[in-house]
C-alpha cells in the first residue's frame, strides 16, 4: 500500500516539477485571448473519451505543451495517474500506472502500440489551440462568424470545433475523427503564458 502512494506522490512530484518548468507565468482561463496565432505553450486540463470501434475509454487529462516538448498526463475518474505520456527532441516515452516504461521515437507510433489508438501530438498540439498544423496541407477549414474554425480537415483527420471559451479563439469542446477512432476532448481550463 505504502509503493503504490509513493510513487503516486513520486508521479505528482515530477508532473508539478515538469509544469513549473515547462509552463511557468501562465495566466488564468478567464484572461483568454481573441487571437491563437502566437500560443507556442498551455498547459491543458480537460478530460478526453476514445472510442474505438466498439471499445471506449474516458480519462482526465492534463497536458503541458512547451516549444521544446510535451507531457501528457491521463487520469482516472477518481483522479489516479493511469499513464504519462513525455516527447521532446529524443523521443517519446509512456509510463503506465504499474510505473511500465515504453519507448517509441514518436507520440503516435507509441500509443499505437501501447494503447491501440493513434494519438497525434504533433498535428494536436495545433488543433487544440483552433488552428491548422502550418507543416500539412489543409483540406478544408470552414469558419464561425468571428472567423474561428467550425472544423477542420487535415492529415486524414477532421477536428470538428463544438464551442469556444466564450468570444475567445480557444476552443472548450471538440470531436476528432480518424478512420474508426473518435477522441472527444473537452477542455475545463486553459492557461496560457503572458
Amino acid at each position: 500500500m505504502f509503493d503504490r502512494f509513493g510513487r503516486l506522490g513520486l508521479c505528482t512530484i515530477l508532473v508539478l516539477a515538469q509544469w513549473l518548468t515547462g509552463c511557468a507565468a501562465l495566466r488564468p482561463a478567464q484572461d483568454l485571448p481573441a487571437s491563437n496565432a502566437s500560443i507556442d505553450r498551455f498547459l491543458l486540463h480537460g478530460r478526453v473519451a476514445v472510442k474505438l470501434d466498439e471499445r471506449g475509454y474516458a480519462a482526465g487529462l492534463r497536458w503541458c505543451h512547451s516549444p521544446t516538448g510535451d507531457s501528457v498526463t491521463l487520469l482516472s475518474p477518481l483522479g489516479s495517474v493511469v499513464a504519462e505520456i513525455e516527447s521532446d527532441g529524443e523521443g517519446a516515452k509512456l509510463t503506465t500506472s504499474d510505473n511500465k516504461i515504453h519507448r517509441a521515437n514518436d507520440v503516435q507510433s507509441l500509443t499505437r502500440e501501447v494503447l491501440g489508438w493513434d494519438l497525434p501530438l504533433s498535428g494536436l498540439r495545433y488543433w487544440v489551440t483552433g488552428r491548422a498544423d502550418p507543416a500539412l496541407p489543409v483540406q478544408s477549414q470552414p469558419r464561425d462568424d468571428a472567423q474561428r474554425p467550425t472544423s477542420l480537415t487535415q492529415s486524414e483527420w477532421t477536428v470538428t470545433y463544438l464551442a469556444y471559451f466564450g468570444a475567445s479563439a480557444m476552443p472548450a469542446r471538440m470531436l476528432l475523427v480518424h478512420d474508426r477512432l473518435k477522441l472527444r476532448l473537452i477542455v475545463d481550463r486553459w492557461e496560457l503564458p503572458k
